[in-house]
């Protein structure tokens, strides 16, 4: 008997390690202690930096007219795509779902390798001089620019471009994150808990309670007792 208490308790030992490892797993160590509220402001921003990407976009093609169309509508369709991750985003948030979080996970990862990858060819062409490459990945390759104002420009954008991922990878973190801690929560729910229902009937109308929902003498002292004395709870 005595070892098999021992077994018991080992394995009692061995399951709460395995709960707390699991907790540690979900557990979030960004500034937010709320990991919902920081997809919230990931959201915000990104819908922010939609905006100032929409705002370029119309900027550029006002400034460079129809050799810019090409680059204004791949940008018009990019940010489309984007809005509609954000938009499952928020809803993954909402209905606790994680598996609505894996399109805005895939858009962060293909943003992330775009912008790299553009700051990385813009610094090549950079180096080499070649500042009519720069114009042409720019689609404004029909308007004149100096190559100082190009070399100004490449840098610039990659400035941008670096900080805007950089961002989007402590995004990318807290969306993952995320995505841990609704893919631990569903699988408690699943494994764990048990379904809720209604014991009894709901109160027929505001002046009737019922004990077995957890009313406990909401309505005066003189409802606490029946004419026996009996006490209600």
């Amino acid at each position: 008997f005595q070892v098999n208490q021992k077994d018991k308790n080992q394995t009692e030992i061995g399951d709460s390690k395995n709960r707390e490892k699991e907790l540690n797993m979900t557990k979030s160590y960004i500034p937010c202690s709320n990991l919902k509220t920081a997809g919230l402001v990931v959201a915000v921003v990104e819908l922010f930096l939609c905006a100032l990407a929409v705002y370029g976009l119309f900027r550029n093609f006002h400034l460079f007219g129809s050799n810019y169309f090409i680059w204004f509508l791949l940008g018009i369709i990019s940010v489309f795509i984007i809005l509609i991750a954000i938009a499952l985003f928020v809803y993954a948030i909402k209905s606790e779902n994680a598996r609505w979080l894996i399109p805005h996970l895939s858009a962060q990862i293909f943003l992330v390798i775009f912008l790299f990858l553009v700051a990385f060819i813009v610094a090549i062409l950079m180096l080499f001089g070649a500042y009519r490459g720069i114009r042409n990945l720019l689609g404004v390759s029909n308007y004149y620019m100096s190559d100082d104002s190009t070399f100004l420009l490449g840098i610039m954008i990659i400035v941008i471009y670096l900080l805007v991922a950089l961002l989007e990878l402590f995004f990318l973190y807290i969306v993952y994150r995320l995505y841990k801690h609704l893919c631990h929560y569903e699988s408690i729910d699943n494994e764990n808990r048990v379904n809720w229902q209604v014991v009894n009937d709901f109160p027929k109308d505001n002046k009737h309670g019922s004990a077995a929902m957890g009313d406990q003498y909401p309505y005066g002292d003189d409802r606490r007792n029946d004419g026996n004395g009996q006490r209600y709870l």
